[in-house]
């Protein structure tokens, strides 16, 4: 019976540390969007119907997938790339 209790306690430990660990690896894709075809770095696989995937590797870094971008010919670099950043403005007194 202790033997069933310890193996539960070292499952119940072990799978929350594993998916932490997975959870943390981040991959990025180097994509083209379909209507523009400027290409962007995102940490999602694109679907291919509004963004195509650039090449069929993923990569573990943003500058990996940013020299993915720079690499390929038909890219287009966006005109103007805006933070969605909101500042809080006060009335003057």
């Amino acid at each position: 019976m202790r033997k069933y209790v310890a193996l539960a306690v070292i499952a119940a430990v072990a799978m929350p540390a594993a998916a932490f660990a997975a959870a943390k690896a981040k991959t990025y894709y180097a994509e083209q969007s379909v209507k523009t075809k400027y290409c962007y770095v995102v940490d999602f696989k694109p679907d291919g119907k509004h963004a195509t995937q650039i090449g069929t590797d993923s990569f573990d870094t943003f500058a990996k997938a940013a020299a993915a971008i720079k690499a390929d010919a038909d890219c287009k670099a966006p005109t103007k790339v805006t933070s969605k950043t909101t500042t809080k403005t006060t009335k003057p007194k």
